[in-house]
C-alpha cells in the first residue's frame, strides 16, 4: 500500500517546494492542498500526485483534504504551508488584515493538526510539520499582527506536541527566516532585504522538512529555526 504525504499551500512557493521534493519518494503519493488550483503542480509531479481544493480556515475542507489522503494510504506526514502576510504597524486602519492573518495563519493550522491528528494517532505514527517562521520566535517592527499569528502557531504546536506524547505520531515545527518565495516578494521592504543577503530558496525549507519527516520513529526534531546566513534577525 502507498504512503501518502498531505501538503497544504502546495500551489507555489514553499508548499509546492515541499510537495515536489517529497513525491520523490518512493511509493509515496502526495495530495496538494490549496485554496488556489494546484492541479498543474500536482500533474508535474506525476500520475500518482493529486490535488485537493482546500482553504484551512473551513473545517470541511481540512476534512476533505485529510480523508483523501488517508484513502491512499497511511499518512506519512502532513506538512503546514499555507499562511499569508499582514504588513501594517499597531494602528492598522483595517483590522481585517490582521483577522484573516489569525484566520489562516494560526486557526488554519489549528484546523489541520485537529483533522490530522485522530487519524495518525490510529495508525500509530507519522509526522506533522508545522512551517511557522522567524518571526513567531521573535519580535520586530512593521507586522505585529502576522508576528503574533506565528507566535500562536509556536505555542499551538508545542503543546501538541506534548499531548501526542506515546501516541507514535510526531509533531515539529520549523520556522525558516527570509525566504524568496511569492509572499514574500509581494512584501514592501522586499527589494531592500534582497540588496541585503541571500535569501533562503524555498527547496531550503523543503530539504529541512524531508530531513525531519526521514528520521526513525524513536527520533523527534521538534523544532528547527533555518535562517539565511546573513540574515541577523
Amino acid at each position: 500500500m502507498p504512503r501518502s504525504v498531505l501538503v497544504t499551500g502546495a500551489a507555489s512557493g514553499i508548499g509546492a517546494a515541499v510537495a515536489a521534493r517529497l513525491a520523490r519518494r518512493a511509493g509515496t503519493a502526495v495530495v496538494l492542498a490549496d485554496r488556489v488550483d494546484a492541479s498543474d503542480v500536482a500533474a508535474s509531479l506525476g500520475a500518482r500526485h493529486r490535488a485537493v481544493a482546500c482553504d484551512v480556515t473551513s473545517v470541511d475542507d481540512v476534512a476533505r483534504a485529510v480523508e483523501t489522503a488517508a484513502a491512499i494510504g497511511p499518512i506519512e506526514a502532513v506538512v503546514l504551508c499555507a499562511g499569508v502576510a499582514a504588513v501594517g504597524p499597531a494602528d492598522e486602519p483595517d483590522p481585517a488584515t490582521w483577522e484573516r492573518a489569525l484566520r489562516v495563519n494560526a486557526l488554519g493550522t489549528m484546523l489541520c493538526i485537529r483533522a490530522a491528528v485522530p487519524v495518525m494517532v490510529r495508525q500509530g505514527s507519522g509526522t506533522i510539520v508545522a512551517i511557522a517562521s522567524a518571526a513567531g520566535r521573535l519580535t520586530y517592527v512593521g507586522e505585529p499582527a502576522y508576528v503574533a499569528s506565528k507566535h500562536a502557531v509556536v505555542g499551538f504546536c508545542d503543546s501538541v506536541r506534548k499531548e501526542l506524547v506515546g501516541t507514535g505520531v510526531r509533531m515539529s515545527i520549523l520556522e525558516p527566516g527570509f525566504v524568496d518565495t511569492p509572499l514574500t516578494r509581494g512584501h514592501p521592504r522586499f527589494a531592500e532585504r534582497m540588496g541585503d543577503l541571500v535569501p533562503l530558496q524555498p527547496d531550503d525549507v523543503a530539504r529541512t522538512v524531508e530531513f525531519v519527516v526521514d528520521q526513525p520513529p524513536h527520533c523527534s526534531i521538534s523544532e528547527v529555526l533555518i535562517r539565511p546566513t546573513a540574515q541577523e534577525l
